[in-house]
Order: structure tokens, then sequence, then C-alpha cells
């Protein structure tokens, strides 16, 4: 299918075979003809359209502003040309929906302006990026405002004069995509990002494509097709296609920029789709768009997107799923299951075919639950850089989810977090992910850019519910060696009700320590709710520190160690690598008893980490800010177990869910853990067996193989407390 799109797609263009129809990008003619007859009929689209007029009227009552660049991210002449280019797509499809000439006069006189503006302009003043863009700080910017405004152009294209057109085209919209494809003297970086596989890159290539498209200039279409070299071998959109997505749909930076990437992808192939239904773009990899939009649902706990690389928090109501979806439908409008998160989630559709499309059958009843299920999605173009397990309780009433990420680095948004996890439970983050530093477009806040502290603590392994060796992060914190690798699963085993597994290895990370990590998820009949394991192994030739951090949401309630609090000053935990940005709030040892337990409450449950520790062992709470003199980290807590001076050591670990705390009737229930002890029965580069005990004699044994993984092979272990055996890598014995 690849090979035949490109050739199709290559020879149709030489020839030249555009139909010159307008509107052609977002709308079409049949789709406009459609909503007018049906006005009044649809009330999610009427609702939409109202919006849409609306913005469009306050518009036209307004006077044109096309300010100088002056400012970064949040600042006002960043937020005013963004403004712009929303009032020209709202005008643009006014005046295709209505026929009101005062709609399409608004964007041609827009369009005059910037068409008057964009020569004079050299690199904008705010010296933030390295690919500055002219009317934004960024290139990235200016691409997204060449995208929204290629399709007010495409909707008044008809309603302006030949000589009109020629001006902007000549002064503006040619003259910005060399530049978003080149670049300009003192600065041709662009070229570079242009044809890289990134999400800046997408923006760029639809961005091109489509004013390419609206203005019927073939040459531009092939180049944002295909790269600046016209080969499809050296960057393009199609290229984007193969390289950032896995089999499964999964964008390699992480679901957060998945979430702003699948904008562009799926705005430019809807425009693909409209002028080349021949290319079947939405079948291009045996779908892979389409798999990319449900599996960015699925990657998703209470409709925000899992916050892990650079993340913010986001989910199904940002602007970029409405069009995701909207598309995603009308490309498949099969899947039913689209039109239950645009009802349940989205507060308006796209003014546009696919949301009238999404509307009409929402009105007519035929939306389908949104169901959501355990999975691995497979990280790198083949589906073989690891990936991300996500594992959810087979119950949907208990409303659970954990993570464990594997996965390749995540290109300049990824973080040094190899095997880190996440807990998600009764709507809330209960083990965290601190995701990103960044206050984005609150000018004050480094002009709504990543903070310094993005860095040197928010991308820093000890950030993440992960192994740290020797205070240093993964890969040392070097971005172009991570690149190189990534984690491995071992196995995974989702089939069963009451047991769901996954396994996973780093040997490349930190030097000289082969890391494993296994979690299970696990429903038993005396627990209150479901049970996860965690063993988490380190392996090496040599001593070493070894830290067990664990971000928590919510307050501490209790632990079973005396520990000392600092009341009056706190001191920073280290000096680098994000530990200079962690509170030392207080430390302590568990000198009675060799399980170490901490629990916490968030939400209304509480939550308690059973830990197999010694004496020697160190427990730290920590909380971020520490050397933040801006303000710029957020305030989260995390609880670290340390061990010094070991070889080989496993974190056995048990994370119990219990009790219920109601404020208003002033009630606490269940709120002690049931697990009176946790231990390593055996631990060997072969074999590990762990042994978790609970209340009235209750016990839960996770017996996993370390180096074979064949689901038919059957192991036997011996020790003092008698013999062990099972079939497959793993197997979990309850009593």
């Amino acid at each position: 299918m690849k090979r035949l799109l490109f050739m199709t797609f290559g020879a149709l263009l030489t020839l030249g075979a555009w139909a010159g129809e307008h509107p052609s990008l977002m709308l079409t003619a049949q789709g406009v003809a459609e909503m007018r007859d049906d006005c009044g009929k649809v009330p999610a689209f009427d609702a939409s359209m109202a919006r849409t007029l609306a913005g469009a009227d306050a518009a036209v009552a307004s006077p044109i502003e096309v300010p100088q660049p002056r400012d970064g991210g949040g600042g006002y002449t960043h937020e005013r040309h963004k403004l712009n280019y929303y009032e020209m797509v709202d005008c643009g499809i006014a005046w295709q929906v209505t026929g009101e000439e005062k709609y399409a006069r608004r964007v041609a006189d827009m369009l005059k302006a910037y068409a008057d503006l964009y020569p004079t302009l050299g690199f904008h003043p705010v010296k933030l990026s390295k690919t500055p863009g002219r009317l934004f700080w960024q290139t990235l910017n200016e691409s997204v405002w060449l995208v929204h405004t290629s399709m007010a152009y495409d909707c008044v294209y008809d309603y302006m004069s030949a000589d009109a057109r020629a001006y902007v085209e000549q002064n503006l919209f040619r003259p910005m995509a060399d530049f978003l494809m080149n670049g300009m003297e003192g600065n041709r970086a662009n070229n570079k990002v242009f044809n890289k596989m990134h999400n800046h890159a997408t923006w760029a290539t639809s961005a091109v494509g489509m004013i390419g498209m609206a203005m019927g200039d073939e040459d531009l279409v092939r180049k944002a097709l295909y790269g600046t070299d016209e080969t499809g071998k050296h960057g393009g959109f199609i290229q984007q296609l193969d390289y950032l997505f896995s089999p499964d749909g999964y964008f390699t930076e992480g679901a957060y920029y998945q979430r702003y990437a699948i904008w562009p992808f799926m705005v430019f192939a809807q425009c693909i789709e409209h002028n080349r239904p021949d290319l079947k773009i939405f079948q291009y990899r045996d779908g892979i768009l389409l798999k990319a939009v449900s599996t960015l649902l699925q990657l998703a706990y209470d409709g925000r997107f899992m916050r892990f690389n650079d993340a913010l928090l986001k989910g199904y109501d940002a602007q970029e799923l409405v069009y995701a979806v909207n598309i995603a439908y009308n490309a498949d409008p099969s899947n039913k299951t689209l039109l239950d998160v645009a009802a349940r989630y989205q507060d308006w559709v796209l003014p546009t075919d696919a949301g009238f499309a999404v509307a009409r059958d929402i009105a007519r009843g035929e939306a389908r639950p949104l169901t959501f299920h355990s999975a691995l999605f497979r990280d790198g173009r083949n589906g073989d850089e690891g990936g991300i397990a996500v594992i959810r309780s087979t119950d949907p009433a208990l409303n659970s989810a954990l993570t464990l990420k594997a996965t390749s680095h995540g290109l300049s948004h990824g973080h040094y977090d190899k095997l880190t996890i996440a807990y998600y439970d009764n709507d809330n983050e209960v083990l965290c992910d601190y995701g990103a530093a960044r206050w984005l477009n609150i000018e004050a806040k480094y002009k709504g850019h990543y903070t310094h502290e993005n860095k040197s603590f928010a991308m820093q392994t000890v950030a993440h519910n992960t192994l740290v060796v020797d205070e240093r992060s993964h890969f040392d914190g070097n971005y172009d060696e991570s690149m190189k690798h990534h984690s491995e699963i071992l196995f995974t085993d989702f089939s069963r009700k009451d047991v769901q597994i996954v396994s996973a290895r780093e040997t490349n990370a930190c030097p000289g320590v082969a890391m494993q990590r296994t979690l299970a998820y696990i429903t038993t009949p005396f627990l209150q709710y479901p049970l996860v394991l965690d063993l988490l192994q380190a392996r090496s030739d040599k001593e070493h520190r070894y830290d067990y951090p664990m971000w928590y949401g919510g307050h501490m309630v209790s632990v079973n160690f005396p520990y000392e609090k600092a009341l009056t000053t706190m001191s920073a935990l280290g000096e680098a690598n994000g530990y200079q940005h962690l509170w030392c709030q207080a430390r302590g040892r568990n000198e009675k008893s060799a399980t170490t337990t901490f629990t916490w409450i968030t939400g209304d449950r509480f939550y308690s980490l059973s830990t197999a520790t010694t004496p020697a062992s160190e427990m730290v709470f920590v909380e971020s800010g520490a050397s933040d003199p801006d303000f710029n980290l957020r305030t989260e807590k995390g609880y670290m177990i340390r061990e010094k001076g070991r070889k080989n050591h496993t974190f056995f670990s048990s994370l119990e869910t219990h009790g219920t705390y109601d404020l208003q009737v002033e009630q606490s229930a269940n709120l002690t853990s049931s697990c009176v002890g946790v231990r390593l029965v055996v631990d060997t580069p072969e074999y590990t067996v762990a042994v978790a005990e609970y209340k009235d004699g209750h016990s839960v044994t996770l017996c996993v193989a370390n180096r074979s993984f064949d689901a038919g092979k059957h192991h036997t272990v011996k020790s003092a407390e008698g013999r062990f055996e099972w079939t497959g890598p793993y197997e979990v014995k309850m009593k």
C-alpha cells in the first residue's frame, strides 16, 4: 500500500490533475449544502455554528489589528496573531454557510494587512528558539498560523479577485511557505526541521501542503508530502507517517505530544482525502492515522492523557482532540465509540463536514460507549523498540490504571525515566509522573517556554518512579546516548481476570547495572481492592547506591518507622541531576521490621506501600522546589527508599488500596494496611520468588523467571521455604 500511494500520488501531481474547486480543504461544496439544508435539525452542529458565527460577528465588529511582532508565548502580540487566525477561520466558514459578504471581506482585508506586513519582517525579537519565526517567537507557531489561515483562504478564494489573490500569495503565502521550508539568511535551520521526523515538521509540512492545495501549487504539495528534495526518502508528511508511529499507532514522543501532533496529521489528511480521495490516505499503512487516534484515546485516564515525557494536563476536551475525533469519525463512521467521546467529553464539534457528520449521528443515537482495556502499545516504527504497558481493572467500576514505560527515548521531549511507573485510581493520580516544568503561554513564566527546571529537574530520573543509580540520571542525561537505546519488553499477560502482568528490562541506562521490573496487578478474594506487586531489580558487579523514589498524590497518613522531620530549616537532598531541586523533609530507618510501610490518602481512599527493607535502608521524604528561585516548579511530594553499598538489590513492594474517608459524616474506615510483611524468598539472576503476607493468614506469592520467558517452559526452584514450581515466565499463587 505504501509503495502504491507514493507512485500514484507522485504521478498524479506531475500530471497536475487538480480540480481547482473551493472550498476543498476542511469544507466541501456538498458539505456546505448539507449544513444549510439541515440548519436547525442537528443540535450539536447548530450550537457549533452559532459559536462560529458569534466569533465571526465579533471579528467583523472590531478593527483589524496586525501588530508588529514583539512578545513571546502568552504576550499580547503573540496572542493577537493567534486570535487573528481563529477569526479568519470563523469568518471564512461563516461566509460559506451564510453567503454574507461581510465575512469574506473581513478575511480578504486581514490577509491584505498581513501581506503588507510580512515582507518587512526579519526574525522575531524574542530569542528563545533555535528556529525563530517572523510573526511568532518560534517557527512552529508560524506553521500553526498557516494551517489555519489556509483553511480561511480556501473558503474565500473565489470571493477574492485575481489581483487580490496574487498580492497575498506573492507577499505572504509563498514567502511564508519558503520560510517554513528553508528559513532565511542568518538562520537556515528550518530546512532541517521541515525534513525532520518530529511534530514540528508535521505542522510545517501540513501548512505548506495545505496552502499549496489552496493555491493550486503542485510543487509545494510535493515538497510537503515527500520532503524538500521530493524523493520521500529524506522527509515529508508520508515519511512521518512511516517513522513517527509504531504499528500500534503509538507516537514516539508520548501521549501529550501525540495529542498535539495528531492535529496537523488529521487536518492535512482530511485535506488530502478531499482533494485526492483515490489515494485513500486514511488506509495508508494499515490505517495508521485511525489507529493513532484510537491509541491516543486509550492512553488516558478519566479523560486526561497520562503524563509521561514532557507533558501538561490535557485531555479529550482539547481542541486537538475535537479535530482528531471528528475527522477520524468522518473517515470511519463504523467506529461509533468516537461519537461517545465527542458527546461525553467535548462540548463542541467542528463547523465542517466532519463535525456535521459527528453531530448528525449523535443526534440519531448512534454513539456506543468507549471501553478501555489492558494493552501493550509498542514503540518504534517497526514495533521493536519497547513500549508502554497499560493495565486496567477487568471491572470497569473500579476505574484504575497501572502503567510501565519501557520505550525509546521519545525524541527531544523524552525524559530519562526507563521503567518508570504510574498508578491511577478512583479518578486520581496516586503514583504520579511530574510531566513538564512549563507554564504554557504565561509570558511572565519564561515567556511561556519550557523553563530551565524542565531540564534540571523534570527530565531527570529522580523526578520519576524508577531506579536511580548513584544519584545520576539514566544515560547521564545525555540525549544522543539515550536516543541510541530502548528498553525491552520481556513478557506480558493480560488474559486473566485475577492477574495481569508485565515485565521489562533495561541494560543501557546505567553503566554496569542491569535493571528489570515486573508489575503484577492482582485481584484477590481477601483484599478490598486490586493489589499491585512491584519487583524492581538491579544487578551489577560493583557496589552502588540505589534510590527507589515514589512520587505520590495526596497526603501522608502514617509510617511504621521513626523519622526526624526538618521543622525549621530544610536543605536540598543533593547537588545535581535533579537532587538539587529536592527539599529533604524527613529521614528515618526501620530497625524493628523487615517491611517498611508508608500510608497516604488520595481523594477519599488510602494507599499503603509496603517494601522489603533492612536496618541499613534509609527512608526519605522529599518535596520539589529547592534551588528554584523563580518558583517554576510545582510542589510535588515524594517518598524514597535508599540502599547504599549494594551490588545486587531488588526493591519488592506491595501497593495496597484500602479504606474510605467521608468528610461529610466525619468517618474513616479500614485506614490501616492489611499487609503483614513482604519478603524475597529467592532472588537470583535466574529466578525471583517474592511473598506478600496479609492479615488472617492470607498471602500472595509471585514467581518470576528472570531469563527464560517461554510460555511452555517448566520451572522448579528450591528454597528454605520449600519447592516452587510453575510453567511459563511467571506464576501468582494466592492463599
